[in-house]
């Protein structure tokens, strides 16, 4: 028989037992509002980067920026990157070779002024991205064929080109009247009016030209370019043509004889040997005149740390000689992940950086050509940045333009120039022995 307290300690039981489940359910209430939402990592995607824009690169800057804030847009939200720093651009350049050949590409491969675009898509370590391409339009309708095309292999669209490439010479406008000379507004009417100024730099005390040989003879190279396009129609038209095999034609033969004038009479003792970094070096210490470059060096032009007080106004800019210039479309950034997250989180980001807004600030920032025709140039440059807007203006008057050796020679043509130029400059390599050695070259592909 029950006794007459069960019922009473049962319902008291049953009391306590519904007040301890109300007292956990506020706790857990009370945690959930402080720890907010759970959030799924699961989507979290960490995409590798081998990044040289780094340190001292002139676009450093403006890439830190590009990773930031493509993280706080929607499609970055989830992406993280992970960098391995590399310092100068030869380096870079040497280990993305490397690991197309034998290892593991990082998941976005930047570009670089050298061409390894189809080096990298006949490896199968690249994306094909025309997919993406034909999937948005939009996107695509930012390029213009000749940007694409440069960047398709087999009919195939491998690299995003996130900006243009032009070069042309600038000059030192104290060094020029030092030697009483009075520069071209836009440039010398002959190649043999540019050697006739050299002389006469020469003649005042003044080393006329920065050249290179080491880190893939970057400044050589676009003088070289220059001179091959000079000689004839056949020049230009062979200088404007994607990997070339015959290098003992007359036009790139007296080219290499310029050139090797220029290395004997015309540079400093360095430049054998010596790399882009210091022949800039030279040029902003005010010891020489003349150096060919892009407008992303016009940054360099006011950064304290490179260059003396008042140097961006010393700074002059021409046309290569006989109104030329040389403009070329970029190699562009690749992606070299396999993992599905990883490749739509990569492209994601080549589209970001490619947007006209971030276009037009590279231009403003670091100096980078918008690739789009959609991304005119702000007139608040003429203001901001005198020397870019001129140099725009300057670019938009030339008569003839040619591509350059770093852009369109294949890469162990464009090593086995560098190797040979101190054989040139030095003479213990004639012209027409400097011209077999990139024939030889191209033929190993």
């Amino acid at each position: 028989m029950r006794s007459k307290y069960y019922d009473i300690i049962v319902a008291v039981l049953l009391i306590i037992a519904l007040l301890l489940s109300i007292l956990l359910a506020g706790c857990d209430l009370d945690r959930a509002y402080v720890d907010g939402p759970s959030t799924d990592n699961s989507s979290k995607v960490t995409l590798d980067v081998i990044n040289y824009h780094v340190g001292t690169d002139p676009v450093a800057e403006y890439y830190s920026y590009l990773f930031h804030s493509f993280k706080l847009t929607e499609e970055g939200a989830n992406v993280e990157f992970r960098f391995e720093e590399i310092p100068t651009v030869d380096a870079f350049n040497q280990k993305i070779k490397m690991l197309i050949s034998s290892g593991d590409l990082p998941d976005i491969v930047l570009s670089s002024a050298s061409n390894i675009v189809e080096l990298a898509a006949r490896s199968g370590k690249v994306a094909d991205l025309t997919p993406y391409f034909n999937a948005d339009p939009e996107w695509k309708a930012l390029f213009d064929d000749r940007s694409l095309s440069f960047n398709t292999v087999d009919g195939k669209i491998y690299g995003v080109p996130a900006s243009k490439e032009f070069a042309f010479i600038y000059y030192n406008k104290d060094l020029f009247a030092q030697a009483s000379l009075t520069p071209p507004r836009i440039s010398f009417e002959s190649w043999d009016e540019f050697f006739a100024v050299c002389g006469a730099l020469k003649e005042a005390g003044v080393t006329p030209l920065g050249m290179d040989t080491a880190d893939s003879g970057w400044l050589s190279n676009l003088w070289f370019s220059a001179l091959i396009a000079a000689q004839s129609a056949a020049g230009n038209d062979w200088m404007n043509t994607q990997h070339p095999a015959d290098f003992k034609t007359p036009e790139v033969l007296a080219a290499a004889e310029q050139l090797r004038r220029m290395f004997s009479e015309y540079t400093t003792p360095g430049a054998v040997g010596g790399t882009y970094d210091q022949m800039a070096a030279h040029f902003f210490n005010g010891e020489v005149a003349m150096l060919p470059n892009g407008p992303g060096m016009i940054g360099d032009f006011r950064n304290p740390d490179k260059v003396p007080p008042g140097f961006y106004d010393r700074v002059g800019v021409m046309l290569m000689p006989m109104d030329s210039i040389i403009t070329v479309p970029i190699p562009g950034d690749m992606v070299g992940a396999s993992d599905p997250a990883k490749v739509k989180a990569a492209v994601a980001f080549l589209k970001y950086s490619t947007r006209v807004d971030n276009q037009l600030k590279a231009l403003e920032k670091a100096g980078l050509q918008p690739v789009s025709p959609q991304a005119a140039a702000p007139g608040l440059l003429k203001n901001s940045d005198p020397l870019r807007a001129e140099a725009l203006d300057i670019a938009s008057r030339a008569k003839t333009s040619c591509g350059h050796i770093h852009a369109y020679w294949r890469r162990n043509v464009v090593d086995a120039f560098s190797a040979s130029l101190p054989g040139l400059a030095y003479g213990s390599m004639t012209p027409a022995e400097f011209c077999a050695k990139l024939s030889e070259a191209a033929l190993k592909k």
